[in-house]
């Protein structure tokens, strides 16, 4: 059997680098591997049920067993660097999943103005620009491993600021077959799932909803440090009745039999967007603000639609289109449960996966 060592930082729940892990883990040990899980610090939601994905889950030590006889070795973004020697060479693997590894201010947009940012690392400009409240990212020292990424976006940036050996895993998500029931009582059901913080742009939507003028409803799943002021701009638009926050969702496969769109109204340049394909998953068509690497899932009219950065009334325009639609959003759904099936599906996960082991094994 193929031992799989991860690493990471927290031993629950905090966001979609936990949900990456705790589902690829499950995928892989379906599949006759055993994975096994190190992390450095306290944190998180439902560390329980986070470590029922695993096969061992233990704080990291230097001198735990599987540092020497795991097969391969997938650091999950960025641990400190005083634990990278302890990690067997010619087996490890680092897993880019946000900007932090390239971008001091971690969201990879400036502090003034609020841009986007394309440029490479430079430790002067950067420093400024993270006002100094966060130290220099690792680059030296992570430039020394291979990486993995789940986008040819974040594969161009690591190329970018100066990494070698870059592998790109493609995604994977399970489809449902089941049919999808849409605006059952006229009213456009609308989903926002993630982090309520300011990169995943949920203001934005709040103002968008603020423009829309046909019946709908908005479920907000998800928590985090912006949540009071989201709630104080539902007052400030007069949304009380038709935004409702969940807060943390411990299982969010239930959300999506009830919405009618997924509305992902980033405004930070999304690495990947798991979430995306999981409605795409459930045969729900997505509305995104197109940044990063949100493109490589939402084919434009296909399966949703990909708005400009930050163009919340042209947002609003597409969302007030659908409404009553029912061919339209069942054709997006359908288109985007079948990209998801043919591109992103769980076989062809394994499939590379197994490419990967067979470069080291």
């Amino acid at each position: 059997m193929t031992n799989i060592l991860y690493i990471g930082k927290y031993n629950g729940i905090v966001g979609g680098i936990e949900r990456y892990m705790q589902k690829s883990a499950e995928l892989l040990r379906r599949n006759s591997f055993a994975v096994h899980y190190l992390y450095t610090e306290n944190g998180g939601k439902e560390p329980e049920s986070f470590a029922n994905a695993f096969d061992t889950v233990q704080i990291f030590s230097p001198e735990n067993n599987w540092l020497k006889n795991a097969d391969m070795v997938i650091i999950h973004n960025i641990i400190g660097v005083e634990y990278l020697p302890f990690m067997p060479k010619k087996k490890t693997f680092f897993f880019a999943h946000d900007h932090n590894i390239y971008c001091q201010r971690h969201h990879y947009y400036t502090s003034i103005g609020r841009i986007n940012c394309h440029r490479k690392y430079n430790k002067f400009i950067c420093k400024l620009c993270s006002l100094g409240r966060n130290e220099a990212p690792p680059l030296a020292e992570y430039r020394k491993l291979p990486a993995l990424v789940l986008s040819d976006f974040m594969a161009e940036n690591l190329r970018k600021n100066g990494f070698e050996k870059v592998v790109k895993l493609p995604a994977f998500i399970k489809t449902t077959e089941k049919e999808h029931n849409f605006m059952p009582d006229g009213v456009l059901r609308i989903l926002f799932l993630g982090q309520l913080i300011r990169g995943k742009g949920t203001d934005l939507m709040l103002k968008t909803l603020a423009e829309l003028d046909i019946p709908f409803e908005c479920t907000i799943a998800g928590d985090g440090k912006d949540r009071q002021m989201l709630e104080a701009l539902v007052k400030k638009y007069k949304l009380q009745k038709k935004v409702h926050f969940t807060g943390f969702v411990s299982e969010p496969e239930k959300l999506w039999d009830n919405c009618d769109v997924f509305f992902f109204p980033i405004r930070w340049q999304e690495p990947f967007g798991l979430v995306g394909l999981e409605a795409m998953a459930h045969g729900v068509p997505v509305v995104a603000f197109d940044l990063g690497g949100v493109r490589e899932w939402l084919s434009d009219l296909e399966n949703g639609i990909a708005i400009p950065e930050k163009k919340v009334v042209a947002a609003a325009g597409f969302l007030g289109s659908l409404s009553g639609n029912r061919e339209a959003l069942e054709d997006m759904g359908n288109r985007g449960r079948k990209l998801a099936k043919e591109k992103f599906s769980e076989e062809n996960f394994i499939k590379n996966f197994n490419k990967l082991c067979g470069v080291l094994l």
